[in-house]
């Protein structure tokens, strides 16, 4: 059992006490867990890379909730490594097309861990990905406008409707290895749904599962983790890359973190990240059964 000791590049004294007791808490909780944690520099140099300073000024204050702007009727995300500029549709708490009890805005998080994947293409391009909690779809598209094989955007049913609009609206730029699977967490059924449908059929599980901002109190995260565990690919390969905000639920990451190193007879995770003015943490988690 090792524990990293995290790098912050996060300026600024308070952020950076936060990032350093973040860093502890994430070792406690990994540790708890009884997992091998091993730093991973260039995922790291990614993360660094993608934070920036989060705006609480400026004339968009009054439509910025949750440190990014859940009211603009579409997201856009452009980065070098990206064929075109994606842009998603989003539904805010205000607006009419709000649907209670699915996350049908843009949440920061998101946002940094498509970066992330800009950054670092290699992690999913050729590969089947399915994303948990998907939203409105930002890391999923993100993830296949790098050239993953196929990427399945998963969410409850309430938010089917608003995933299947944007795979539509990435279709028509050009972005068409999007597929929609309704899948509520821990469900066998909407599991086999997900490892059968659509043209690319992942029979053997998906070879990465990609899960952003879902690790939150109050989540049923033992179910979460089912769903991992019965959609990823057996494969000593398969990874479960996750981002989250850190809102010191510390015991839900060591109990998910727990679950997953019950699953596999060795798990390597790194746990890093910072956005300045708000901490957020990635997991990658790589299986050896």
């Amino acid at each position: 059992r090792r524990r990293s000791r995290s790098h912050f590049g996060s300026s600024g004294g308070s952020a950076r006490a936060r990032a350093c007791a973040c860093a502890r808490v994430c070792a406690r909780a990994l540790a708890h867990a009884c997992v091998c944690v091993e730093r991973a520099p260039e995922l790291m140099a990614a993360v660094a890379s993608t934070a920036v300073p989060v705006e609480v000024g400026g004339g968009d204050h009054a439509r910025r909730i949750h440190n990014c702007d859940q009211r603009a009727p579409f997201i856009e995300l452009e980065h070098p490594a990206l064929p075109c500029k994606l842009s998603v549709e989003q539904r805010g708490a205000t607006d009419p097309g709000f649907v209670q009890g699915t996350s049908s805005c843009l949440w920061p998080v998101a946002t940094h861990f498509a970066r992330l994947l800009c950054d670092r293409p290699e992690l999913v391009r050729g590969l089947q990905v399915l994303e948990l909690g998907a939203g409105i779809g930002l890391v999923g598209a993100a993830a296949a406008a790098l050239g993953a094989r196929r990427v399945v955007l998963t969410d409850c049913d309430g938010a089917i409707p608003l995933l299947e609009r944007n795979r539509a609206r990435l279709a028509d730029d050009g972005v068409a290895n999007v597929e929609v699977v309704c899948v509520n967490w821990g469900d066998a059924s909407h599991h086999e749904d997900a490892l059968s449908s659509g043209w690319g059929a992942a029979r053997g599980g998906y070879d990465v599962i990609l899960i952003s901002d879902c690790i939150v109190g109050g989540f049923d995260t033992d179910r979460l983790w089912q769903s991992c565990h019965a959609l990823l690919s057996k494969r000593a390969s398969a990874q479960l890359i996750m981002a989250y905000e850190f809102r010191e639920e510390w015991e839900t990451v060591g109990m998910f973190i727990h679950s997953a190193s019950e699953a596999a007879s060795r798990l390597l995770c790194s746990a890093d990240g910072d956005a300045s003015a708000h901490i957020w943490c990635v997991v990658r988690m790589e299986y050896s059964y």
